[in-house]
């Protein structure tokens, strides 16, 4: 397995970190481009806003035969009150990064997108082929830069994969908001865990290794069109509380406060996609919030921040 010259969007980031270190064991050199500071000092960290297509152009190799690209903005709620940022973040970077691609040849692009660009199926699981008919802005931005992609890979030759991933969760994600790091941030007593509604939405959760190695392996199979990256197994909040309770030995306190707009009711996936392209989602929920707890208890700088 070989990615060649490799850029990383992102790297610095709670999926990006695992994905750089994969990528470093299956390529030539590996470039990260991220906000953030520098995560790994085996590759050679760039800091740039997507958006900033002249920078693209001006600060990064030459040579670059394979893009992961996960820098976005992803919080469902904050594009609900900044739409005009989610836009240009997600969908005109991504824009800059596949013209980017398209000037230096690129081979391939493998793109983070979720399955909100589906929105609400009343029964049955979401599969590549479900209308995409998101409820919120991001979602929107991820299914325009679906379509955008897949224009450049029609038109210019520029392989696109996106990665439509579920709830992706795992180690290094104690800064996340999202649903579990506030769960076991609630069980050390850092913070109070709150309700959505009835607690019975439900969601699919898949280990952040098993997408990080989902990548990579896409990246072997020049495969053009959207893979659903997803565990095949969904949990209600409700039971989502009940397994980190068990994990953590702590009952976890809450509240219920109001549902909020947009979200969806319930992600159910079929993953058949991913596994007959050889993916592997190999870590469980209850080993890998295990896991996570682990780290969450072993690691003095996550109890104070």
């Amino acid at each position: 397995m070989h990615l060649g010259h490799v850029l990383i969007t992102g790297g610095s980031g709670f999926i990006g970190s695992h994905l750089v270190r994969l990528a470093l064991e299956n390529s030539r050199s590996v470039t990260v481009v991220d906000l953030q500071p520098d995560s790994n000092p085996d590759a050679r960290h760039v800091a740039l806003d997507i958006t900033d297509r002249w920078s693209l152009f001006e600060s990064l190799p030459n040579q670059i035969d394979t893009i992961f690209h996960l820098a976005a903005r992803t919080s469902v709620l904050q594009s609900i009150n900044d739409p005009q940022g989610v836009f240009e973040t997600n969908v005109v970077g991504t824009q800059n990064l596949l013209e980017f691609a398209r000037d230096r040849g690129s081979r391939q692009m493998l793109l983070a997108s979720t399955n909100a660009v589906v929105g609400n199926i009343a029964n049955g699981e979401i599969t590549e082929d479900s209308p995409m008919r998101p409820l919120t802005p991001y979602g929107s931005s991820k299914a325009a830069a679906e379509v955008i992609s897949n224009a450049y890979g029609s038109s210019y030759g520029v392989t696109a994969t996106p990665l439509r991933l579920t709830n992706v969760y795992g180690e290094g994600m104690s800064k996340k908001d999202s649903i579990v790091p506030r769960l076991m941030r609630t069980a050390i007593g850092l913070s109070k865990f709150s309700i959505y509604g009835d607690g019975e939405q439900y969601r699919d959760y898949v280990y952040v290794k098993d997408v990080a190695r989902a990548f990579v392996s896409l990246a072997t199979k020049v495969h053009q069109g959207p893979v659903i990256i997803g565990s095949g197994v969904s949990l209600t909040v409700n039971s989502l509380v009940e397994k980190v309770s068990r994990v953590t030995g702590i009952a976890i306190p809450f509240d219920h406060v109001e549902a909020k707009p947009g979200e969806m009711r319930g992600v159910s996936v079929d993953n058949s996609l991913a596994k007959s392209l050889g993916l592997k989602f190999e870590v469980e929920i209850d080993q890998g919030l295990e896991r996570v707890w682990q780290e969450f208890t072993s690691n003095p700088e996550i109890k104070i921040q």
